[in-house]
């Protein structure tokens, strides 16, 4: 089996060192290098090869969200995976529109960078569970949600957008069509068509949509 290359950008030697050792028995992985700094990374950057950068926020050069940006300029290809310490929705969401494909907290547990890394290697898009619920805590009401302009844009109708938000909270099937006073029947045809508007095939696409269309009030 391919293993999956791995580049970490993070500016704490003892970090990098910790991030090689908790995964030096995750045999699907092979780190291919690091970098310490912005500066340092951009010149090497044509000769790293990798299928996933490990990309840091806080670095005292330029950011990891700007950089993330410069990178997609010169590689469009590349996926990156925020690794940062930082758990708090202004950089969850500048990270993920600058274009990196997820999003896990230093904090998390080594299972679940495992699976980020995983994730986004594969072309999914990965939010770890303590940033997702930083992300849904900050949606407003459903009621404020139907309310703002961007709303009579969308492709989406008033229901769909309801039962959108209602499916990004994570809210039983059951729970919804009793909500609504609809069938699970009627229920299962309005996801299938908001999943197929939003162009999206997980609950991480259907918040991507949200944020592109303004359906989410921050």
């Amino acid at each position: 089996m391919k293993k999956i290359k791995v580049f970490i950008i993070d500016d704490h030697k003892l970090f990098i060192e910790g991030i090689y050792a908790l995964l030096s028995d995750e045999t699907s992985f092979e780190f291919v290098g690091n970098s310490m700094s912005p500066d340092d990374f951009l010149r090497r950057l044509s000769e790293i090869e990798t299928d996933v950068f490990l990309m840091d926020i806080d670095m005292p050069e330029m950011s990891g969200i700007n950089l993330t940006k410069m990178l997609l300029d010169k590689r469009p290809d590349s996926k990156v995976l925020a690794l940062t310490m930082y758990d708090d929705f202004r950089h969850i969401e500048q990270m993920m529109k600058s274009g990196a494909m997820g999003y896990a907290v230093k904090s998390e547990n080594i299972t679940e960078l495992i699976k980020a890394i995983k994730t986004v290697a594969n072309g999914g898009k990965y939010i770890s569970e303590s940033s997702r619920e930083t992300v849904v805590n900050r949606l407003g009401s459903i009621h404020e949600l139907e309310e703002v302009d961007h709303v009579s844009k969308s492709k989406l109708t008033k229901r769909e957008i309801e039962i959108l938000l209602l499916i990004i909270r994570e809210v039983p099937k059951k729970e919804i069509a009793e909500k609504l006073f609809i069938s699970p029947r009627t229920l299962e045809t309005h996801r299938k068509n908001i999943f197929a508007k939003a162009n999206a095939k997980t609950v991480l696409g259907l918040l991507k949509y949200a944020y592109k269309e303004g359906l989410i009030e921050v």
